[in-house]
């Protein structure tokens, strides 16, 4: 098994020599003067070395203050690999050994694994607690994927809605409601469950980021506030815009 942490400070030390060397070719290239598309390229690629190590920092800081790869380990640790991934697909596209467009997608793509991961992590904090809340976590995990895998060809055909067809979306809409009101009702038992049995801890919402601060007041963290719009647009949009193509349609 990967040890995780030794791998993210092994990434981090990697990212500041890249910065290291990356400065001092931004250095001597800035006093040769000659600005040519090497140099261009050099300088984009200290950007991107500079972006990614801060990404990464600010998730180390937010550790040392929350503990979050501890309450989302998995959401963490797949986020740290699409880190390395996405710095990676930049260098490519810098130096153009794969087509901006591809580049754009492939973002796409990672943006999409990181929050379905923030999802199943966030979901995984109630397993174990009820069968039938085991059931439906499995079932919603079972659409996450397939809303996953729908949204690739979305994503990577050129003209997708005319090349994939009405029916094609209508199914992804209605398996994106499935799976956010899955999710909805997976923290509603959740919640039953809890009121049912206070003295039991409440790992859902200390998973998803709870902090109980001097005055026992709690407050809901960024990733918990992402997962609850995501939820609303998820069950809410395709609903909307169905209704909104059924009424064009009528007149």
């Amino acid at each position: 098994m990967i040890n995780f942490a030794e791998f993210k400070k092994f990434f981090l030390f990697n990212l500041i020599g890249s910065l290291i060397i990356s400065a001092l070719l931004a250095v001597v290239t800035v006093l040769i003067g000659d600005f040519n598309e090497i140099s261009t390229k050099v300088l984009l690629t200290l950007g991107m070395v500079i972006m990614h190590s801060l990404v990464s920092l600010v998730f180390i800081w937010d550790n040392d203050r929350r503990h979050t790869f501890e309450k989302l380990s998995f959401f963490i640790n797949v986020l740290f690999l699409l880190i390395i991934i996405s710095f990676i697909t930049s260098i490519f596209g810098i130096w153009k050994i794969i087509p901006t467009e591809i580049i754009w997608h492939l973002y796409e793509t990672y943006f999409i694994l990181g929050f379905a991961s923030l999802h199943g992590n966030i979901l995984s904090k109630a397993l174990g607690k009820e069968k039938y809340i085991d059931t439906v976590i499995y079932i919603n995990y079972v659409f996450m994927v397939i809303v996953i895998i729908m949204l690739q060809p979305v994503i990577f055909v050129d003209n997708s809605p005319k090349v994939l067809g009405e029916m094609f979306f209508r199914i992804l809409g209605a398996v994106g409601i499935i799976d956010g009101t899955l999710s909805i009702l997976t923290i509603i038992f959740y919640k039953l469950y809890i009121n049912k049995n206070p003295d039991e801890q409440n790992a859902l919402t200390n998973g998803m980021g709870m902090e109980i601060e001097k005055k026992q007041t709690k407050k809901l963290s960024i990733w918990v506030w992402l997962l609850i719009i995501y939820l609303s647009l998820q069950v809410i949009g395709p609903i909307f815009f169905f209704l909104f193509v059924g009424l064009q349609n009528l007149f």
